[in-house]
């Protein structure tokens, strides 16, 4: 709920009353669990990252796949999840990177979101292409990670049609695998 809060009413409608009133419960209830606004806040970004984190390293963990079609599976939940589905949680990450521009506190939980995931994008490269260094995983995971958050921004943005989106997630697994696979 909270998260829907923030997506739909964006950083200054957001309040433990609305989020309270949303779930369905006391504001005395969620009070007692989050005392002001912007605990409520913290923990509720705090659990959006950490719940798209285990999701991603769930599908990379997965050896029983290729790298590539465990990149695949990533690239697919952005798309069915956040991209199509979910468009609350992508309005919520957009709230959260204009918070992260004026709120210190928000700003290093989005920071070490970031960072989470770039470490599963550059552990897959490295399965990808052994090859590679660690600083080039860590390189081509940045460009992996920036290409995602870019594609979250256009979506909410220019909403593609069906067809767009189809053809957007065939080239975002191309441009992925190139980048995993290409010599350093």
């Amino acid at each position: 709920m909270s998260t829907g809060v923030l997506a739909e009413w964006g950083a200054s409608g957001y309040s433990v009353n609305r989020v309270a009133a949303e779930a369905g419960i006391r504001l005395s209830t969620l009070q007692h669990y989050f005392g002001t606004r912007e605990q409520l806040l913290l923990a509720t970004i705090r659990d959006i990252y950490s719940r798209y984190v285990d999701l991603y390293m769930k599908l990379c963990s997965d050896d029983t796949k290729s790298p590539e079609k465990r990149l695949d599976a990533v690239a697919d939940l952005i798309f069915d999840d956040l991209l199509i589905g979910n468009s609350d949680v992508s309005a919520f990450v957009l709230e959260c990177w204009a918070l992260a521009e004026r709120e210190p506190r928000i700003r290093e939980m989005v920071e070490e979101g970031s960072r989470q995931f770039q470490k599963i994008w550059s552990e897959l490269i490295a399965e990808m292409n052994p090859n590679l260094s660690h600083a080039e995983c860590a390189v081509r995971a940045t460009l992996i990670e920036t290409h995602a958050e870019g594609l979250m921004v256009l979506c909410k943005r220019s909403r593609p049609t069906e067809h767009h989106l189809n053809a957007l997630r065939r080239a975002t697994k191309a441009t992925w695998h190139g980048l995993g696979r290409a010599s350093g």
